[in-house]
């Protein structure tokens, strides 16, 4: 079997296969053209936080993740996700790609795998829209907060998890 992340192209439906790899400065400076977080902040660069980049075979970025891996933890943190500016539904009516974030969190999934956490992520939801799609179409589970005051924190693991990664191998 291969591993192959990919997003969907909105207006043919053709497969864009993506490569996930560690985010150089350069990568997180694109932010500061138009896209809703500017990657310099002292939350995202927090050098516990993994920052990746997710770019098309032609170099094009569309996401990036920001992720913490603790050797000993039970899951990985997924920190903050975010799409291109064409591709993200806050900032656009008509996605140019989609399934962004599902091969975002897949790859959360990859690297729980990795730091044997049993492929469990964890993270939070900003919007109620975006909880209602974490349960309904990625299986997650409610945990307790980080924050009382906060968003809503979610757990993917198990049955849920298998199926996110499966989907990418081939």
């Amino acid at each position: 079997m291969i591993l192959q992340y990919y997003v969907t192209e909105s207006t043919t439906g053709n497969r864009t296969n993506i490569e996930i790899e560690a985010a150089t400065k350069e990568d997180l400076e694109i932010t500061k053209n138009g896209w809703q977080t500017v990657w310099d902040t002292e939350f995202i660069l927090d050098p516990q936080k993994e920052k990746y980049v997710a770019k098309t075979e032609a170099g094009e970025i569309i996401a990036l993740g920001a992720y913490r891996v603790r050797d000993g933890s039970v899951a990985v943190y997924i920190a903050y996700i975010e799409s291109q500016p064409e591709s993200n539904p806050t900032l656009t009516k008509h996605k140019k790609y989609q399934g962004i974030g599902k091969a975002m969190i897949a790859f959360g999934i990859q690297l729980s795998i990795d730091a044997n956490c049993n492929g469990v992520i964890v993270f939070e939801a900003k919007t109620n829209d975006l909880e209602q799609h974490y349960i309904r179409d990625f299986g997650a589970r409610p945990v307790a907060s980080l924050y009382p005051d906060g968003p809503k924190t979610f757990m993917i693991a198990d049955q849920a998890a298998k199926d996110i990664f499966s989907s990418y191998l081939f």
